[in-house]
């Protein structure tokens, strides 16, 4: 009776194990800024549900592209148009886990700066990655990824990440400030590979190409 009795004093005084929740179906919303824009240039769509992730990154200069990750099969498919031709490129798992080898044992030092973000208190952090490379950003604890693969450049993080930048491969800075997060019954539709896409490999849009 006195360790249930114990048990239950301390979860009483832990809120922050009521306060947290897997963000398992909603959406994400985040303007896009480029180059230290004060405008948006863009808008990043973040959908989760049952396993699936889509990520859709659409900028005001025209550029569109939209990745569909599938946890079960561990496949990325990126949907991609070439020259009037549509086509799903698809990724293993082992390609996937290649490409994003440069993000693994990450080392966080949480900051002490905190501010709201899309309604949700976020802490500044810092991440190292064995290469070297650094970045700052903020993420929220009250809500936890959906899966290991959720936060692709912050793995193991007890958070999600809610405003963070990155470096293009052309050099260009890329910043990502959540704007909306909510929690809503998603369509599993969204998550199609649109009939009137090609789905291919790497090595076959090259061929194509």
């Amino acid at each position: 009776m006195r360790k249930l009795l114990l048990l239950f004093i301390t979860l009483a005084f832990s809120p922050k194990l009521f306060s947290q929740k897997i963000f398992s179906e909603g959406i994400i919303k985040y303007d896009v800024f480029v180059n230290g824009t004060d405008n948006p240039d863009g808008v990043y769509i973040l959908t989760v549900k049952n396993g699936f992730t889509r990520r859709e990154l659409a900028m005001n200069s025209g550029y569109n592209n939209i990745i569909i990750y599938n946890t079960k099969t561990g496949i990325t498919t990126s949907l991609n148009m070439d020259a009037g031709n549509k086509y799903a490129l698809e990724m293993s798992a082992a390609e996937v886990m290649q490409k994003n080898k440069s993000f693994e044992k990450a080392v966080f030092v949480p900051g002490t700066e905190k501010k709201q973000l899309a309604g949700h208190l976020s802490t500044r952090s810092a991440v190292t990655y064995t290469n070297g490379d650094k970045a700052v950003f903020f993420y929220t604890g009250d809500l936890l990824p959906p899966n290991d693969s959720f936060n692709t450049m912050f793995p193991g993080l007890k958070g999600i990440p809610l405003e963070y930048e990155i470096k293009s491969a052309n050099n260009m800075m890329i910043r990502f400030v959540a704007t909306t997060v909510e929690t809503k019954s998603i369509d599993v539709k969204l998550f199609d590979i649109p009939k009137d896409y090609k789905i291919v490999t790497k090595k076959e849009l090259e061929n194509i190409r």
